[in-house]
């Protein structure tokens, strides 16, 4: 009994995101109009303030993620970010290419022309409180602030550090429960639009997608870094094995951190690498996530009606989701939260793609975060290569 009851706690989020999903496709129906539009403007006033709040928050984890590195690391900082800001770069511009394979690049507007737009469920009420600072300049002074304090004023970055974490842990312990209330009244309005079920009916394939290449491309790695003696590659996976297992029971790359750094430690040879690059990483470099919002956001997009981006547009929005990458909150589903803002503003998505997105991000949070540590696993062994090479180097210099 205590098994079942402690497995329903620790995926208590995933269910409640689930059920969010599920009812107003059972009982949706029986809810009045009048009584949709007034929740459906509720939910559209908790998107604001989140969007008010959120840079914030994202701020305060960009000075975490900066001063984390602490003295032992930051020699090594410029590859670690190099090498982070790279990776995350090129799995965010295979998800998009990926997506335009999968996905028809033109407007699909066969869900929303579905109901007129006099039937439309519309909110009640409109709040609109807009933003005091953005994303862009929360990032640049957490950065900037976690650096100098952290160059200049060590025994400053332990205090603030302890302060910020304290706020931002918090920040996601309030904002966790609205999620699925969120979630739940937006899928609401997408119900009696009668748009959720083409939806799930037509994206669902897309989840499938992501898996295989997510994972496909973390295998390859494996592949590639254990050339040319490949039976190595199997040395490395089972090695990594024991991390992802617990990353997916878990959904927390951080309770997993122990077995990656005993799994780089067997992987690279190398202890003080591994105790360097697995604690630097495991919050910031996610390849679960780079693949899975970019390829399930444009699918929702453009399943709502919405054009499918052109590159020139993505790109801005891929710039800015490497940067919040450094902001994610170490909380299950907090990868989804911080980059809400982003995908408003640099894919323009709707509140209601918005919902669907941050509930299928919930659901498949398991997934994603052991393909995250996964994808750590490799980062070691990349970083102890690069590092060993930039040692060379450097003695060749002097």
């Amino acid at each position: 009994m205590s098994g079942v009851l402690t497995g329903v706690k620790r995926f208590g989020m995933p269910l409640a995101f689930f059920a969010s999903l599920i009812f107003p496709l059972c009982f949706g129906w029986m809810i009045p109009c009048c009584a949709k539009s007034f929740v459906y403007a509720v939910s559209l006033a908790i998107k604001e303030l989140l969007i008010f709040s959120l840079p914030f928050a994202v701020g305060a984890l960009i000075f975490n993620s900066i001063s984390r590195l602490g003295i032992k690391a930051l020699g090594y900082a410029p590859i670690i970010i190099g090498l982070v800001c790279a990776s995350n770069f090129i799995n965010t511009i295979l998800s998009y290419l990926i997506s335009a394979a999968v996905t028809n690049p033109g407007i699909d507007v066969s869900a929303a022309e579905t109901v007129a737009d006099g039937l439309r469920l519309l909110p009640g009420f409109t709040i609109d409180i807009g933003t005091l600072v953005s994303n862009d300049v929360a990032i640049v002074c957490g950065a900037s602030l976690g650096l100098l304090l952290t160059l200049f004023w060590k025994e400053s970055v332990a205090k603030l550090s302890v302060v910020f974490g304290t706020f931002t842990k918090w920040f996601f312990k309030c904002l966790m429960p609205l999620m699925p209330i969120f979630i739940m009244v937006t899928a609401l309005k997408l119900q009696h639009d009668g748009m959720i079920t083409k939806i799930f009916q037509q994206r669902l394939p897309v989840l499938f997608v992501f898996i295989i290449s997510a994972y496909g491309y973390v295998v390859s790695q494996f592949f590639l870094l254990s050339l040319p003696d490949v039976k190595r590659c199997f040395w490395y996976m089972k090695n990594a094995l024991p991390a992802l297992i617990a990353a997916f029971g878990s959904m927390s790359s951080a309770a997993a951190m122990p077995l990656s750094i005993k799994a780089a430690e067997k992987n690279t040879g190398n202890c003080g690498n591994a105790d360097i690059i697995i604690p630097a990483t495991v919050n910031i470099h996610l390849v679960g996530d780079c693949f899975f919002l970019p390829l399930v956001a444009i699918s929702v997009m453009t399943s709502l009606g919405m054009s499918f981006p052109g590159f020139c547009d993505y790109l801005p929005f891929a710039i800015h989701f490497v940067l919040a990458k450094f902001a994610v909150a170490a909380v299950p589903g907090g990868g989804v939260l911080v980059m809400i803002p982003v995908m408003q503003k640099y894919l323009g998505m709707s509140s209601e793609a918005l919902a669907l997105v941050t509930a299928l991000y919930a659901l498949f949070d398991p997934v994603i975060t052991a393909c995250n540590v996964a994808g750590n696993g490799a980062m070691a062994i990349i970083f102890e290569k690069v590092a060993a090479l930039w040692k060379r180097n450097k003695r060749r210099c002097q």
